[in-house]
């Protein structure tokens, strides 16, 4: 993760101070709706997950959504270093509905902002999540934090995966040069150029 201010995300994560989420990124504090959604965030985070950005907005009833759910719902909107989660939390019991979008599933994220709000669009490639009537400066932080994210985890899911050092001894090397040499493989020189390095190690 080389997100600048990671380590101050880490930190503000791990206190539940969800108010220095919104300083660190330099938007106002936006619990319009979700203080219910806030109060509960913890407790729908993995283990070393972090909070980056987060925004309130409003979305229609998904698969996920109560039965008793109608129409549009606020909901709190929650990116992390490995996730979005949305939260809803419901007005009349400690039901929560959720929806969790792995970063690696996402192919792009997009901001549109009108003249007081703005929107969220998630594309996970057969369908777009949209949430929207958020405060148009947090969409935009929410639409960059992420696609870094994503063209991060991207990197390195193509970079070749190193091979495993082995924890073998010099003494071992040794036998294994000396039976490289015996089948043919290495010549006297190159045997002796090995060796030396080998034993320098002891």
């Amino acid at each position: 993760m080389t997100l600048s201010k990671f380590d101050h995300y880490k930190s503000a994560t791990a206190t539940k101070d969800w108010k220095e989420i919104f300083r660190l990124n330099e938007v106002a504090y936006d619990t319009f709706g979700t203080l219910k959604e806030m109060a509960v965030l913890h407790e729908y985070l993995e283990e070393g997950e972090v909070v980056v950005a987060m925004t309130s907005g409003v979305m229609g009833q998904g698969e996920t959504s109560n039965a008793l759910d109608m129409g549009w719902n606020t909901w709190l909107l929650v990116l992390t270093n490995e996730r979005f989660l949305l939260l809803d939390h419901a007005l009349m019991s400690k039901s929560v509905d959720t929806q969790s979008i792995r970063l690696d599933r996402v192919q792009g994220v997009s901001a549109s902002q009108g003249w007081v709000f703005g929107k969220v669009s998630i594309d996970i490639g057969n369908r777009m999540i949209v949430v929207d009537n958020c405060l148009k400066a947090s969409v935009k932080i929410v639409a960059e934090l992420a696609n870094k994210l994503i063209k991060e985890q991207s990197v390195q899911s193509s970079e070749p995966k190193t091979a495993p050092a082995t924890d073998r001894t010099p003494v071992e090397e040794l036998k294994d040069l000396a039976a490289l040499k015996e089948s043919g493989i290495l010549s006297e020189i190159e045997f002796s150029e090995a060796k030396k390095k080998i034993l320098a190690k002891l």
